[in-house]
C-alpha cells in the first residue's frame, strides 16, 4: 500500500504539471509531459524550500503549499490555453514507459533494498533525508555536526522528502522508492528526447535504454576474458562455469579502468541504489536537455526562464552540473538566435575558471595521471563507435579529405608523442560543432561539448580534500557522468541518421557490446555481500539493521520516535563506510560528530573536527567534566551499542553509573541514556 500511496502522488504531480510543461516546453512534441513530472516535483520542492527558509512555514506545510500552487498552476495554464491541454498517443506511451521503469526498478530493489554503509554514500545519504524529515525550517541541519547547518547541497534530498511527506510513507521505504522514482521519470524524459530528436516512437524506446541502461563497454572485455581464459589489460578470468561468473561478476572494475579514479553511467548508479546527489540529478539534467531542445527550435522567453531555472535547480541538487548546464544554454541559446549575448556567458565562465585557477581551486593534471586511449575507449567506446558511424554515413568524400587524413595523423602522432593521446578530442568535436552551427543538426552538438568535457578532465580537476593520487577523483566522477548523457542524447540522433545497412548493423553491435556490463550487474549485485544482505524481499531499507543487529535497530526506533526533533545525540565518532554514526542515518537526530572524513570533504576545518572527537571521548569516559560538555553541545540523549563498546569498553562504566544520565531503554547491548 506505501508504494501504491507513493506512485499516486507521482501520479498526480505528473498530471497537475502537465499545463506548465505545455507552457514551457510548447514546441516538444509531447507537449512537454516527458518533463512535467519534473518541473512539478521541482515546484514543490521550491516552493517549501522559499517558504521555509524564510521561516514563513514548516518545511511540512510548505511541501503542501507547494503541491497548492503547481494546481493553481495548473487551472491558470487550462483556462488560459484550454484547447491545446490534449492528451496524445505519445502521452499515453510516456505514462506506460514511466510506470514500467518504476515498477522494473521496485522489484529490482526489493532483491538489494539496503541502506547500508560499506560501498556507497547510502548512509550519508538516508541521514540527509532523515534530517529533512525531521526539520522543522530551513537551512537544514548537518546531521554529523549537531549545532550547524549543513555546508554542503542537498535540494535533491529535499525533492526526495517531498514525495516522503506527501505519500506518508515510511522513510526506509521512501529512500528506495524515490530511488525508483528518480530512475522512471530519468528514462521518461530520455524517452521524451528520442521521439523528440526524431519524430519517431521507437527512437523513444531506444533513447531510454542508450541514456540510462546501457553501459560501458568495459563489461564486453571482461566478458571475452572469460571466454578466452585468459587475462586481458586488468580483467581477470574466472575459473567456473558461466553461471557462477554471472553471479560474482565483478562490476566495479569496469568503473576504475582509470587509475585512482571512479567513472559511472546512469544506470550503474541506479543498481548501487543510492539516492546521492549525482543520481538525483540526472532526471533534472534531462529535463534541461529537453528544454534546449525547444529553445533549438524557437527561443522564446517562457522555455529560456525554464531553462534557467531548471539550471539554478540543478545547481543545488549537485553544484558540479552548474558549468556545464551554463554552457549548454549558452550555446542553444547563440544556435538558435546568433545573439553574441549568449556568446558572452561562455565568457564570463571562462573568467571565473581562470580566477579559480588562480587561487589554486582548479588544479593541473599531471603528465602521467592522463587517461590512456584504451582506458578512455574502456569508457566511452561505444559512443565513439556510434559517432563515428554517423559521420561516416553522412560524409561525402572529396579530395579535401587527404589533407584532413593528414592532419589528423599528425595531431595524433604529436598527442602521443606528448603523453597526452585525449588530445585528439578537440579535433574529434569540430564536426559535431560544425554540424550543429552550419547544417542545423542540433543535438550534435551535444556529442561536441561532451568531448569537450573529457577533454577539459584531463588537464584539469576541481581542487578537494582528496589528495595526490586520488585529487582528480570527484573531477573524473561528476563530470564524465554528465558527459555520458550528453553523449548519449547526440548518439540517439546520430542512430536516428544513420541509413547505410552496414552501419547500422556496426551500430547494433555496439549496442550489444554496450549491454553487457548492465545486464551482468543487474545479475551480481544483489549477490554481493559487501553491499549488504537482506534474508526477505522489500523496499524497506532499515529490514537489514532488524535482521542482522536486532537490539540496535529496537533502540533506534524508540530514540526516534521519543526524541524531539532537534535533539542532540551522542555517538561514537565514526569514520566513512564503516557501521558507525548511525543514529542520523536511521533517526534524522543530529550527532555530535560523524564520518569524519565527510565533514573535512564538506569544507570543516579538521581542528575543529578533532576537538569534537576528543569531546566525545570525554563524555563517554570523563569525569565532571562531562556535564559542561553536554551543555557545550546540547547532548539530550546518549546512545550505546555496538560501536561505542567496541571503541570504549568497560570505560563506558563511567558513563553508565553518572548520575546525570537515566536509561530509558535497554536490550541486549543496546541502550539509550537521556541527559538529566
Amino acid at each position: 500500500m506505501e508504494s501504491l500511496a507513493f506512485l499516486l502522488v507521482l501520479e498526480a504531480i505528473g498530471i497537475l504539471s502537465f499545463p506548465l510543461a505545455r507552457f514551457c516546453a510548447p514546441r516538444l512534441r509531447d507537449g512537454g509531459y516527458s518533463i512535467a513530472r519534473l518541473l512539478g516535483i521541482m515546484c514543490i520542492t521550491l516552493v517549501a524550500f522559499v517558504l521555509s527558509s524564510l521561516h514563513l512555514l514548516p518545511l511540512a506545510m510548505g511541501m503542501y503549499a507547494g503541491l497548492f500552487v503547481l494546481g493553481i498552476s495548473a487551472v491558470y495554464f487550462i483556462r488560459r490555453n484550454g484547447r491545446d491541454q490534449k492528451f496524445s498517443h505519445d502521452m499515453v506511451l510516456q505514462e506506460g514507459v514511466f510506470l514500467s521503469a518504476f515498477i522494473l526498478a521496485a522489484v529490482f530493489l526489493m532483491h538489494k533494498p539496503e541502506i547500508y554503509f560499506a560501498y556507497s554514500e547510502d548512509f550519508m545519504d538516508s541521514a540527509f533525508l532523515q534530517s529533512v524529515l525531521r526539520a522543522g525550517v530551513l537551512p537544514l541541519p548537518d546531521p554529523w555536526f549537531a549545532g550547524t547547518a549543513l555546508p554542503y547541497y542537498y535540494l535533491g534530498h529535499l525533492a526526495a522528502a517531498a514525495l516522503v511527506m506527501l505519500s506518508g510513507v515510511k522513510a526506509g521505504i521512501g529512500y528506495n522508492l524515490a530511488v525508483a522514482a528518480f530512475f522512471a521519470t530519468a528514462v521518461q524524459a530520455a524517452f521524451g528526447i528520442g521521439i523528440n530528436v526524431s519524430g519517431k516512437r521507437v527512437y523513444g524506446i531506444l533513447s531510454a535504454f542508450l541514456v540510462m541502461v546501457l553501459g560501458f563497454p568495459a563489461g564486453f572485455v571482461q566478458l571475452l576474458a572469460y571466454l578466452g581464459k585468459t587475462d586481458i589489460m586488468q580483467f581477470y578470468t574466472f575459473p567456473g562455469p558461466l553461471s557462477e561468473w554471472l553471479v560474482s561478476f565483478d562490476f566495479t572494475a569496469a568503473a576504475r579502468v582509470i587509475p585512482d579514479t571512479i567513472t559511472l553511467y546512469p544506470f550503474y548508479t541506479f543498481l548501487q541504489g543510492d539516492l546521492h546527489a549525482h543520481f538525483i540529478s540526472i532526471p533534472f539534467f534531462l529535463a534541461l536537455a529537453g528544454l534546449c531542445l525547444v529553445l533549438s527550435q524557437e527561443f522564446t522567453l517562457s522555455t529560456f526562464s525554464a531553462a534557467i531555472l531548471v539550471t539554478g535547480f540543478l545547481a543545488g541538487i549537485n553544484a558540479w552540473t552548474l558549468p556545464v548546464s551554463l554552457s549548454l544554454i549558452a550555446l542553444t541559446g547563440y544556435h538558435a538566435t546568433r545573439d553574441k549575448v549568449f556568446l558572452s556567458l561562455i565568457v564570463l565562465e571562462f573568467c571565473a575558471f581562470l580566477v579559480l585557477l588562480s587561487h589554486g581551486d582548479i588544479g593541473i593534471v599531471d603528465v602521467g595521471q592522463k587517461t590512456g586511449l584504451s582506458a578512455f575507449l574502456l569508457v566511452f567506446g561505444g559512443f565513439a563507435g556510434l559517432s563515428l558511424l554517423y559521420l561516416a554515413d553522412s560524409h561525402r568524400f572529396s579530395r579535401e579529405d587527404i589533407l584532413l587524413a593528414g592532419v589528423v595523423i599528425v595531431a595524433g602522432v604529436l598527442s602521443f608523442s606528448l603523453h597526452f593521446p585525449l588530445a585528439m578530442l578537440a579535433l574529434f568535436a569540430v564536426p559535431f560543432f560544425a554540424r550543429a552551427w552550419y547544417q542545423k543538426e542540433y543535438p550534435a552538438l551535444f556529442a561536441g561539448l561532451a568531448l569537450l568535457l573529457v577533454l577539459f578532465c584531463e588537464i584539469f580537476f576541481i581542487n578537494d580534500p582528496y589528495g595526490p593520487p586520488a585529487e582528480r577523483m570527484n573531477t573524473i566522477l561528476k563530470f564524465y557522468l554528465q558527459a555520458w548523457a550528453l553523449w548519449a542524447i547526440a548518439c540517439v540522433y546520430f542512430l536516428f541518421r544513420i541509413r547505410k545497412r552496414v552501419l547500422v548493423a556496426a551500430a547494433v553491435v555496439l549496442l550489444a557490446i554496450m549491454a553487457v556490463h548492465p545486464v551482468c550487474s543487474v545479475i551480481a549485485m544483489p549477490h554481493a555481500e559487501y553491499m549488504g544482505k537482506t534474508a526477505n524481499l522489500t523496499l524497506d531499507g532499515t529490514e537489514w539493521l532488524r535482521e542482522q543487529k536486532p537490539d540496535e535497530y529496537e533502540a533506534l526506533c524508540r530514540l526516534g520516535a521519543m526524541a524531539g526533533n532537534a535533539d542532540v545525540v551522542l555517538e561514537a565518532p565514526g569514520d566513512a563506510y564503516t557501521y558507525s554514526s548511525r543514529v542520523p542515518v536511521f533517526t534524522g537526530l543530529p550527532t555530535v560528530i560523524g564520518w569524519r572524513t565527510h565533514e573535512i570533504m564538506w569544507g570543516r576545518d579538521w581542528t575543529d573536527i578533532e576537538e569534537r572527537c576528543a569531546d566525545v571521548n570525554r563524555m563517554y569516559t570523563g569525569g565532571e567534566e562531562r556535564s559542561v560538555l553536554f551543555a557545550k553541545y546540547n547532548v539530550r540523549y546518549v546512545f550505546i551499542g555496538e560501536t561505542e563498546r567496541k571503541q570504549y569498553g568497560s570505560d563506558l562504566e563511567n558513563l553508565t553509573r553518572y548520575d546525570g544520565v537515566s536509561l530509558v531503554f535497554r536490550k541486549g547491548d543496546a541502550e539509550v541514556y537521556r541527559v538529566l
